[in-house]
């Protein structure tokens, strides 16, 4: 069977999920304007039950001062001219503000594989994903990157996509995250198969130079939707994460078939 996973992963201000839709949280909260990540995977885990990571982006920055970087195509097409395929592309990450940002980056003016320097400073970056398109086509004809000035790739919207790969995120420094509630759903429904979702989340401590995966307790919550008659589960609102908290999401089978799932999950982060 195919084994796959696609995040789509967007960044929604305050401005735009203000007034009723928080109802439910305290004043004090809605007072700090929280951002909204949201979250929707489409997947079909392996037929084993044994997790493995969604989407993961390419590696990640882990900066404690932001710095420029760069992107390019291995396409010419790529590029920001009227009849260029992807001309441009959202990046959501971390500022040099201790802020989860989004911010658009333009491709080179008129040749892709020309490496452009951002003018926007990153410290993190988790997803990209293009956000504007010339004449040549509605997809990237090469891979679109965003690097590091020593050509480590972060993200990457594949060849003949629109959506970079990377679902894991991190809480900003000086910041709160809640998960704020979600929707698995499965779609095959065999007798006693199931999908199982874990959000594995590493704290500072857990991020200590030499610190091992195994001694590491509890760092993960683990949800299911399994069963014959289970299509779906409402994942609850509440979880919180703490300042620097590194957030990945993994699927496993519940047995041993793959099922093809659709998750979305969203998250409030606000400045402490």
């Amino acid at each position: 069977m195919a084994v796959a996973s696609e995040c789509r992963m967007r960044l929604f201000e305050w401005k735009d999920i203000g007034g009723g839709i928080l109802a439910d949280i305290p004043a004090t909260i809605r007072a700090m304007e929280p951002k909204l990540l949201q979250l929707h995977v489409v997947g079909k885990p392996a037929d084993v039950k044994a997790f493995a990571e969604i989407d993961a982006a390419s590696a990640l920055m882990g900066l404690t001062t932001a710095v420029v970087a760069e992107v390019v195509s291995s396409d010419n097409l790529d590029n920001g001219s009227a009849t260029g395929a992807v001309q441009s592309f959202t990046t959501i990450g971390i500022d040099g503000n201790d802020e989860i940002v989004a911010r658009s980056e333009p491709m080179h003016a008129t040749v892709g594989t020309t490496v452009r320097a951002t003018t926007n400073l990153y410290k993190e970056c988790f997803h990209i994903y293009a956000n504007a398109h010339g004449t040549e086509d509605m997809d990237a004809t090469g891979n679109v990157d965003f690097r590091e000035t020593d050509d480590t790739v972060i993200c990457r919207i594949p060849a003949t996509d629109n959506e970079g790969n990377g679902s894991g995120f991190k809480i900003p420094d000086n910041h709160i995250g809640m998960l704020y509630g979600g929707l698995l759903t499965r779609f095959s429904l065999a007798a006693d198969e199931g999908v199982m979702i874990r959000i594995i989340n590493v704290d500072a401590i857990d991020q200590e130079a030499g610190g091992a995966a195994a001694d590491r307790a509890i760092n993960w919550m683990d949800f299911s939707a399994s069963g014959a008659t289970q299509q779906q589960y409402i994942v609850p609102k509440g979880q919180l994460y703490q300042s620097g908290d590194i957030l990945t999401f993994w699927h496993s089978s519940f047995v041993d078939a793959g099922e093809d799932y659709d998750l979305l999950l969203n998250f409030l982060i606000w400045k402490k």
